[in-house]
C-alpha cells in the first residue's frame, strides 16, 4: 500500500482510488504520515447518507497516530455499483479480500451504524486480519419494531411517496424528543432532511438493497475475538443501548461505553467525548478509569439494561379510534402511550393488515401507525413518524414541555 502523505479535508471530495476484485468495484482513499506505513491502519466505514467527506474531523485527528483508509464497498457511501445478489457476509469478506490484495498488515475497523455489521462481520469471520475494532450504532436487527420501520420505510419509496420516507428515516437518526440533550441543530436536521428527500433513483435502490441485506441477516454466528470497543449514545432509540451491550457481551474481549446527551450519531454528535475513548483505544492503551461524557458499563451490567428507551404511560383519555385506509374503524382503549409507540386493546380481527393504520386518540391529528403483535396483552404498535405535523403534536404532549416545531420538521 502506497499512502497519500498531502491530506487535506478538501481531498476527500476528490475521486477515490478503485480497485476491482471478482467484478466488485471498491472505493478507497488511503493517507498517513509516510508513504510506506506498516502500522496497523484505521479503517472507516461509513453508515446510509454518509461519504469519506463525513470523516473529514476523524481523519484529521486519527493521522497523527495511525495511518488511515477510507473505504466504500459496492452500494456505499460514492460507490454507485449495485450488488443486490450480495448478503452482508459476503461485502464483510470483500473488506478482507481488498487487505490482502493490498497487503495490508491487521485492520482497525471503525464502523458507524450500517457500517457497523459490515466491520464486525468482517472482525469475526476473519479474525486473523483485524487488530482492533470500534462499532456505534451497532444491532443485528432483529428488534421488531426497528424492523418494521426499514420495512415500511422500503415499502414507502416503493409507492414513490418519498416525503413521508424521509421523515421516518430522520426520526430514526435523530431522537426528536432529545434535540435539546443532543444540541442537534435546527440547520442540520432540515439539512439531512433535504438530502434524504433528495435522493436520486440509483441512491433510493442502494438504499433499498443495503436495507434488504440488514432485513435477511440472520444475525451473528460468531462474534469478533479481538479487542472491541462499543459506543452507544445514551437517546439512540433507532440501535439502542441495550442492544449495544448484548452485543459487547457476546465479544470475548469488549467494552460498552454510552456516550451521554447523543443518539444514534454519537460521533458526530459528542465528537471530544467519543475521541477521548477511541484515541487510547485505538493506540492500544487501557481506557480511562473515568472519562467526562461517558459511563463505562461494567461487565455485569451489560445483560441488564433497560429495554424501553422511553416510559410508557397511561395517557389521560384512553379511548381512541383505529382506523384503516380500506375504511375499517374500531373503539380502542390506550393502555400505554409514548412517542414511539404504545399497547391498545379492542375486539379486533386476528389477521390484522400491517400496513395503512391510523390511531385517532383525544385531541391529537391522526397519528400513523404500524402493528407489532397482537396477543392477549392487547396490540403493540410503533409510530414511523411519516406524518411531520402529527408527531410534533404527539411529541408536544408526551414530552414535558413542548418541542420547537424544528423537531418534527
Amino acid at each position: 500500500m502506497r499512502y497519500r502523505t498531502d491530506y487535506s479535508a478538501a481531498l476527500l471530495a476528490s475521486p477515490p482510488a478503485v480497485i476491482d476484485i471478482a467484478g466488485w468495484r471498491l472505493h478507497y482513499q488511503a493517507y498517513s504520515t509516510r508513504q510506506r506505513d506498516s502500522r496497523p491502519p484505521v479503517l472507516m466505514l461509513g453508515g446510509a447518507f454518509q461519504s469519506f467527506r463525513s470523516f473529514a474531523a476523524e481523519v484529521d485527528e486519527l493521522l497523527a497516530e495511525h495511518p488511515v483508509i477510507l473505504l466504500d464497498l459496492p452500494s456505499q457511501g460514492g460507490n454507485l455499483q449495485l450488488a443486490p445478489e450480495l448478503g452482508l457476509e459476503q461485502l464483510a469478506d470483500l473488506i478482507a479480500a481488498f487487505a490482502e490484495q493490498l497487503q495490508l498488515p491487521p485492520l482497525m475497523p471503525i464502523g458507524l451504524s450500517y457500517g457497523s455489521a459490515l466491520a464486525a462481520l468482517f472482525a469475526a469471520r476473519h479474525p486473523q486480519r483485524c487488530a482492533r475494532l470500534l462499532l456505534a450504532g451497532i444491532t443485528a436487527f432483529g428488534r421488531p419494531g426497528a424492523r418494521r420501520m426499514l420495512e415500511e420505510g422500503l415499502a414507502l419509496l416503493d409507492e414513490g411517496r418519498n416525503g413521508e420516507f424521509a421523515q421516518g428515516a430522520l426520526s430514526g437518526l435523530l431522537n426528536p424528543l432529545q434535540l435539546q440533550e443532543t444540541g442537534v441543530s435546527p440547520v442540520f436536521r432540515k439539512a439531512l432532511l433535504r438530502q434524504i428527500q433528495r435522493l436520486s433513483p440509483i441512491e433510493v435502490e442502494r438504499y433499498r438493497q443495503n436495507s434488504r441485506r440488514l432485513l435477511a441477516f440472520d444475525g451473528f454466528s460468531q462474534h469478533p475475538p479481538c479487542p472491541t470497543l462499543v459506543l452507544a449514545g445514551e437517546h439512540d432509540h433507532f440501535t439502542q443501548p441495550w442492544e449495544h451491550a448484548h452485543f459487547a457481551a457476546a465479544c470475548a474481549q469488549a467494552d460498552c461505553v454510552l456516550i451521554h446527551h447523543a443518539d444514534h450519531l454519537a460521533q458526530f454528535e459528542r465528537r471530544e467525548a467519543c475521541a477521548a475513548l477511541y484515541r487510547p483505544f485505538l493506540g492500544g492503551r487501557a481506557l480511562p478509569a473515568r472519562s467526562p461524557g461517558s459511563t463505562r458499563l461494567q461487565a455485569e451490567h451489560l445483560l441488564k439494561l433497560e429495554k424501553r428507551c422511553e416510559p410508557r404511560l397511561a395517557p389521560r383519555q384512553r379511548q381512541a379510534q383505529l382506523q384503516h385506509a380500506e375504511g375499517w374503524q374500531w373503539t380502542v382503549e390506550l393502555s400505554e402511550l409514548g412517542f414511539f409507540g404504545g399497547l391498545l386493546q379492542g375486539d379486533l380481527p386476528g389477521d390484522l393488515p400491517m400496513r395503512g393504520w391510523r390511531l385517532q386518540c383525544a385531541d391529537l391529528p391522526s397519528q400513523p401507525v404500524l402493528p407489532l403483535r397482537c396477543d392477549d396483552q392487547g396490540l403493540a404498535f410503533v409510530f414511523p413518524h411519516t406524518d411531520a405535523e402529527a408527531s410534533q403534536a404527539l411529541a408536544a404532549r408526551i414530552h414535558p414541555a413542548p418541542l420547537p416545531t424544528a423537531a418534527c420538521a
